[in-house]
């Protein structure tokens, strides 16, 4: 993103019209690939050739001066689709913002969401588990966090916020279903009308946005794992240096199946 306004106008026009060219020639061959690489192989390929003629789609609205295009926001959903026809179902992780089932209000944030794409196409099956915050370091704001600040203190969440009401309930971290709600606890969670997102508070309604939260009193930031690092770009390694590194893992860690 920080890149692509750079590049000739004549040059971005060149390298959309090249991607639409691949993109055809691998739909009109789908034969001829698939016969040699396997069908899943091929529609794997495919995938990924939609998407990257999305992202190039992105790179040129945001150049018109729109601050989020929603072309991101769709092509996930069309590959959440696209696993779970495989599949049969999906963990997706991803920001309050993408899967919430209402418009995000931040400044410059797609209307439309992922999470609003999935609840309309999958209805009832679309699960959607929400986080919020005490206190700790989060990603810091721009500037500072293209200028190698990557992280930013927390203070304690604003009164009325969906975090503050959360983070007076419990000292430790929970997990709370908001479909399972007394009447009481409804109304005090109808009354957070706020969500703190990063350093930034958005209007919002829980009980349309979330079916769970979960809550973290204090946050922290993840370790790099050191292997991705080393194959990242050189500016990527100069932004990074002196961030906390782990040692590639060889296994994931994973949530229980259903939060308590």
């Amino acid at each position: 993103m920080a890149g692509y306004p750079g590049i000739a106008a004549e040059c971005r026009d060149a390298l959309t019209a090249g991607l639409a060219d691949l993109r055809a020639r691998m739909v009109a061959r789908r034969s001829e690939y698939a016969r040699r690489t396997g069908a899943a192989v091929y529609e794997r390929a495919l995938r990924t050739m939609h998407l990257t003629v999305t992202i190039d789609a992105q790179f040129r609205a945001m150049a018109r001066g729109e601050q989020f295009a929603m072309h991101r926001e769709t092509a996930i959903a069309d590959t959440v689709d696209w696993i779970t026809d495989r599949e049969g179902r999906i963990v997706l992780p991803a920001h309050n913002g993408h899967v919430q089932r209402c418009p995000c209000t931040m400044p410059g944030v797609a209307e439309e969401s992922v999470g609003m794409h999935l609840a309309d196409r999958l209805g009832a099956d679309y699960v959607v588990i929400g986080t919020t915050a005490g206190t700790g370091p989060t990603l810091a704001d721009a500037p500072d966090f293209f200028a190698g600040t990557l992280f930013a203190e927390l203070g304690p969440p604003e009164p009325g916020s969906l975090d503050a009401l959360m983070d007076a309930a419990h000292d430790g971290p929970f997990a709370v279903d908001l479909r399972r709600l007394s009447p009481a606890d409804t109304a005090l969670v109808r009354g957070a009308t706020r969500q703190r997102f990063g350093h930034h508070y958005s209007d919002q309604n829980p009980l349309d946005a979330y079916d769970v939260v979960i809550h973290i009193p204090r946050v922290e930031p993840a370790e790099l794992d050191a292997a991705a690092v080393a194959e990242s770009p050189t500016d990527v390694q100069r932004t990074l240096a002196g961030q906390r590194v782990r040692p590639r893992r060889s296994a994931w860690t994973t949530w229980p199946r259903t939060p308590t």
